[in-house]
């Protein structure tokens, strides 16, 4: 076969096969709702540990997603709240140091924020009282912090309470 016909079958080839990689935009016939993000505020008064950080709040090493000791303690408390209020839901916000780039740091904050929930779920809480939300290092870079006592403070999982 000539190398101008057979270049011409590709391209024809090529084309098809781009061509049904088309899609014809559908009108919508509902609206379009934005879920607004979860806030990361302060726990919501009369909600558990609303007055103390600490006790929502687990911990971990540089580049680590496995829980210590301490954290499970304060996992044990929380999850004895959480199952004795059906009403309670809990959102799990991954923060992660200022070292690293964005992408790294979300996919630690992620697997940290998974370590949480599996834990939460290993000690009974329902997973409908559980969300995730994986920041990273995106409030962490708006930090001054240069120490290494700084930067473990940042590589934690909050646990930020609301009603239903």
């Amino acid at each position: 076969m000539p190398p101008y016909l057979r270049l011409r079958l590709i391209c024809l080839a090529g084309a098809i096969l781009l061509s049904a990689c088309t899609t014809i935009d559908q009108p919508v016939s509902e609206p379009v709702t934005v879920r607004e993000p979860v806030p990361v505020t302060p726990a919501v008064p009369n909600t558990p540990f609303a007055d103390e950080p600490e006790k929502r709040t687990v911990y971990f090493g540089f580049g680590e997603a496995r829980i210590g000791h301490e954290g499970v303690v304060v996992l044990r408390e929380n999850a004895l709240h959480l199952k004795n209020d059906s009403q309670l839901i809990v959102t799990l916000v991954g923060h992660t140091d200022n070292l690293g780039s964005a992408a790294y740091n979300l996919a630690v904050a992620d697997k940290r924020i998974e370590a949480v929930n599996d834990k939460l779920r290993s000690l009974g809480v329902a997973k409908n009282q559980l969300r995730r939300l994986p920041l990273g290092s995106e409030q962490s870079n708006k930090e001054a912090c240069d120490s290494e006592a700084c930067r473990q403070t940042m590589r934690k999982v909050e646990l930020v309470y609301e009603r239903r």
